[in-house]
């Protein structure tokens, strides 16, 4: 009767160990990069024998995609959290280049590991990251692009451009400017840097006013003065 509460503590246990190494490894690929990084700085940081770790990771590969996986679902959640506070699509891209911002001002560790492995581009994922990873990146950019569709539906968004190509736009201008600002200038503030993306984000998405029907007509009568040679 006792066997399975044993099993229960094992597990536990093991759970626990593991938590421990993820944080110590998330600690040492954020300071020196995945490259640089060592299992054995990383057993040393979480108080194990490097053994440890192998029993745990079967190499520094299977160790990093454990890290980034036990992230993203905590990433994801903030930002369709902060996503669905917005009441239209314009909002909702608002709400979601601010969380962005905001998570990452708070947990620049984690914006370091993504930067340091994939040099902050969508085609580094897969290679880098592993397939889950990369199909959670691309589950999101569905997400976004949905978005950007009911904008372009409803009139607030441009029509001559994809939604799809909006959603990868928008991911590929925000990955850009948190590159720099935390590369560059990881003390100062995110947001001045957070408005300008703003203004440009809403310079490229601004629907394009329909011409006024007197100058439509204007043109219209140029052009056929011009064919018969009267103008």
């Amino acid at each position: 009767m006792n066997q399975p509460k044993q099993v229960s503590r094992q597990v536990r246990a093991l759970q626990w160990r593991r938590d421990q190494v993820l944080d110590a490894a998330e600690a040492i690929f954020a300071s020196k990069g995945f490259h640089e990084a060592t299992m054995q700085e990383i057993a040393r940081k979480a108080e194990y024998a490097t053994g440890t770790l192998y029993t745990l990771f079967d190499n520094k590969e299977a160790l990093f995609a454990a890290v980034v996986q036990k992230r993203l679902p905590e990433i994801e959640a903030h930002l369709r959290r902060e996503v669905e506070r917005g009441a239209s699509p314009l909002e909702k891209i608002e709400h979601f280049v601010r969380a962005f911002f905001q998570f990452f001002d708070e947990r620049q560790h984690l914006f370091q590991i993504y930067v340091n492995v994939t040099g902050g581009f969508l085609w580094n994922v897969k290679a880098e990251l592993g397939e889950h990873v990369f199909r959670s990146h691309l589950a999101f950019l569905a997400f976004l692009e949905a978005i950007f569709r009911d904008g372009i539906r409803r009139g607030e968004f441009r029509r001559d451009i994809d939604a799809r190509l909006l959603a990868v736009s928008l991911v590929s201008i925000l990955t850009g400017a948190a590159t720099d600002w935390i590369t560059r200038a990881p003390a100062q503030p995110f947001h001045p840097i957070l408005e300008g993306t703003q203004r440009l984000l809403r310079a490229l998405l601004a629907a394009q006013e329909a011409p006024a029907r007197g100058n439509t007509a204007r043109k219209r009568a140029g052009r056929a003065r011009r064919r018969d040679g009267s103008g």
